[in-house]
């Protein structure tokens, strides 16, 4: 589907329609989480500060003098485990828990380091298990980390309409990182590299777009909705102009952008911020600290599921774009002067990366998308014009 193409409009699917409120939901974590969570106070004489208890950015820094800063984060797969049940294919999902929390990791400058997995089941199956695990094994070498060890919950009782099929099952990861030493620095004087919070991003800068390999395993509840509910379709059908079958394109693993973000760093650019988009689409790059807006006019094509999503599901472009990363999955912000460096650095990693915006002075956090007519900010796009 063209970039500036919507689908005709009849019963417009949302996400809410498919089981899941973002609005509520992120109601419900600024006004009644986030309060408690942010009076949390730092116990331990051995942590100075940690930062990020109430920012909502992609990863936590603590700090513990006089090492390097550790970074926090946790993430689940989500949905996407459904498919991998009805089609017996579980490998996949291993490796989309490991990229989901290294590519939060590094959003604050960090190298993971390792990663605990939780896999809560209603009844163990060691075939179901040799899957997902040799799937963490494949997630854990691309970003290099390593996986120390785990949890196994069976939890038969707690988890809803498992009586048929294979097993019922829920993966989630906490992984741990550390900014490294700064370029130059040495042992004796305890210099790291910077934590990055995309504060210094400033009007003029870049953004550069690594490609996603999918829909990585954001937004699911929605695709399957649209796709098996109101499209009718199954998951060995084709997807138009991609040669593809459903399953292959919706059950493609998470990238991972470990060695992409320490390509840039290696090539002595310092980014001003970096954002993988994830849940909430492609407004993820507004979570920069910087009060500045975002025009995304450089946008390449989405690949044909994308499409095939917002068609049969007759999902408009604001909806579509404010869910899936639509091609997207990282983005690194440079300055100017620092753009073509980063390209060429991310090109000889073997990312394709491309320029697809640039940052403006409007304040307010806005994200823009001109082909598609769109603008937003938090956590929904709106039609301009």
């Amino acid at each position: 589907m063209p970039e500036n193409a919507q689908p005709e409009q009849t019963t417009p699917s949302t996400y809410a329609e498919a089981g899941v409120d973002e609005e509520r939901e992120q109601t419900a974590f600024g006004r009644v989480m986030r309060p408690w969570l942010a009076r949390t106070q730092v116990k331990s004489p051995m942590v100075t500060s940690i930062t990020g208890l109430s920012s909502g950015y992609f990863a936590t820094l603590m700090h513990l003098p006089p090492g390097p800063p550790l970074a926090l984060t946790t993430d689940g797969v989500g949905t996407k485990i459904l498919l991998a049940r009805e089609a017996e294919r579980w490998e996949p999902i291993g490796v989309d828990c490991v990229a989901n929390n290294v590519n939060d990791l590094i959003c604050v400058g960090a190298v993971p380091l390792a990663l605990l997995d939780y896999i809560a089941t209603d009844r163990i199956d060691e075939g179901v298990l040799d899957e997902v695990a040799r799937g963490l094994f494949l997630g854990a070498e691309l970003a290099g980390i390593a996986i120390p060890g785990g949890e196994i919950a069976q939890i038969g009782a707690m988890l809803a309409d498992s009586s048929s099929g294979g097993p019922m099952l829920d993966l989630v990861g906490t992984a741990i990182g550390a900014l490294p030493p700064a370029a130059g620095s040495t042992q004796a004087d305890n210099g790291y590299r910077q934590p990055l919070d995309g504060s210094s991003v400033v009007p003029g800068d870049v953004i550069i777009g690594l490609p996603s390999s999918g829909l990585h395993s954001n937004g699911y509840s929605l695709a399957r909705h649209a796709l098996f509910t109101k499209g009718g379709m199954s998951l060995i059908d084709q997807v138009p102009g991609s040669g593809r079958k459903l399953v292959d394109a919706l059950l493609q693993p998470t990238h991972v952008y470990v060695q992409a973000a320490e390509t840039v760093w290696a090539a002595g650019v310092t980014p001003h911020g970096m954002a993988h988009i994830s849940g909430g689409g492609l407004l993820n790059i507004a979570r920069l600290a910087a009060d500045v807006s975002y025009e995304l006019d450089s946008l390449p094509v989405a690949a044909e599921i994308f499409g095939l999503i917002a068609e049969r599901g007759q999902i408009d472009a604001a909806t579509m774009y404010a869910t899936f990363n639509m091609g997207i999955g990282f983005c690194v912000v440079v300055a100017e002067p620092d753009a073509q460096t980063t390209l060429e650095a991310l090109k000889r990693a073997g990312e394709d990366a491309v320029r697809i915006g640039h940052v403006t002075a409007k304040r307010g956090k806005f994200v823009s998308i001109p082909s598609a007519g769109l603008e937003g900010a938090g956590d929904a796009f709106e039609q301009r014009g």
